[in-house]
């Protein structure tokens, strides 16, 4: 192959190994990240209503 199309090879993975690297840190921030507090024993959903 010339080095026209092994130029554009390269940045075409470049820019897929930049995309996949963003979507884990997105998926991995999701997951790990910050969480809600659980509930309180015995309130599954919520204080009801009367």
């Amino acid at each position: 192959m010339n080095d026209t199309m092994d130029r554009w090879i390269q940045r075409v993975s470049l820019a897929a190994m930049i995309a996949l690297a963003a979507a884990l840190l997105t998926v991995g921030a999701q997951l790990y990240g910050p969480q809600p507090p659980p509930p309180e024993a015995g309130m599954a959903d919520g204080p009801r209503a009367p």
